[in-house]
């Protein structure tokens, strides 16, 4: 009896989806003149809501950069929001992640990694935005400047760290109240956890809605990659611009790599910086001075690493490289005869 009664609904349907089935053929024509206009309008409304949440978002950001006490409050309001917002006991189980892990990023340390990613994060919507990297270039070496500080005193965390794993005393005085809950190892992994992850990774980009601004190509995505900062984005402009500050780079990376040598106490660490980082970043560095136009210099450096590693593994390619900047280039009938087949000589690179 049940399916007896179903039947009519089911013959309803069958007949309103019979006309679909019989129109075989095609639509009466569009006004194609109406549907574009409506088109671009869509197009330009989506574009100019884009650019205002972009810019209200950029305003948000720089609010939160000026100061580690504001940075650290919108951080904390993203992460209960992406992390917390929804969840059975909300209230007590955001309190226990303010008593941890918050608790760390109240450290000197945690601010003003906060700080620096709302810093970063404010260029890289910039860069997204069209401007270029010569425009941000000030901010950036601004910004490394900061992030190279921020390493330095990371990196005496972790020297106290390990100190105290040694059993070293930490120079408080017996019976003395620690000034926070959190640990040095607490606030040091709260610190990468800011600064050594992707953008989009990060509670506030999830929160603002804000990956498709942070994915500029050749950009870095990690706020606290110092050195991928640099290889990605500052040398090629300083190198465009023939810039002398290109050398600052492999300075600081010959003294920082150096004192992690020495500071590891290890000989083969330190023999290992002498015979192959030392050698290495110093090429680099003269294949710099060739870029900005100081070929003499260059030249002069870069047969300085020759001398100095006379049993590196990499000798006959840096001799090579040397070479071609000695010889001079071919005339062009001489080039184009190198080229045809059968042709025994090579032609030398040609540095320009």
């Amino acid at each position: 009896m049940r399916s007896s009664r179903l039947l009519p609904a089911t013959v309803a349907a069958l007949l309103l989806a019979a006309p679909l089935f019989a129109q075989t053929g095609d639509a009466p024509p569009v006004d194609a003149a109406t549907l574009l206009k409506e088109l671009h309008g869509i197009r330009d409304k989506q574009s100019a809501t884009s650019k205002q949440t972009r810019t209200t978002a950029l305003q948000q950001i720089n609010a939160a950069a000026s100061s580690p006490e504001r940075a650290l409050a919108v951080w904390e309001e993203a992460v209960r929001a992406v992390q917390f917002d929804g969840q059975a006991k909300e209230g007590a189980a955001f309190r226990d992640w303010k008593e941890k892990e918050g608790e760390a990023l109240s450290a000197p340390l945690g601010r003003n990694a906060v700080r620096l990613f709302f810093v970063y994060l404010g260029i890289t919507i910039q860069r997204d935005a069209g401007a270029t990297v010569k425009e941000l270039l000030p901010q950036l070496l601004s910004y490394t400047r900061e992030l190279a500080g921020d390493e330095a005193a990371a990196e005496a965390l972790e020297d106290a760290i390990k100190r105290e794993a040694g059993g070293a005393p930490s120079g408080k005085r017996p019976g003395q109240q620690p000034q926070r809950k959190a640990t040095d190892d607490q606030v040091r992994k709260a610190h990468d956890q800011v600064l050594k992850r992707g953008l989009g990774n990060s509670p506030v980009v999830q929160w603002m809605k804000l990956g498709d601004f942070v994915n500029p190509e050749k950009w870095e995505k990690q706020p606290g990659a110092f050195d991928g900062i640099y290889t990605q984005m500052i040398l090629p402009e300083l190198r465009e611009q023939k810039d002398a500050r290109v050398l600052e780079y492999w300075d600081y990376r010959l003294k920082r790599d150096g004192e992690a040598a020495v500071k590891s106490k290890l000989a083969f660490e330190i023999e290992k910086f002498n015979t192959q980082r030392r050698p290495a970043l110093l090429w680099n560095r003269a294949q710099d001075l060739l870029a900005i136009g100081q070929k003499n210099r260059a030249i002069g450096e870069m047969a300085a690493v020759i001398r100095g590693n006379p049993t590196s593994p990499e000798l006959p390619a840096w001799i090579t490289a040397l070479e071609a900047v000695l010889l001079p280039p071919l005339p062009p009938s001489a080039a184009d005869a190198t080229a045809l087949p059968g042709s025994e000589q090579a032609a030398p690179p040609v540095v320009k």
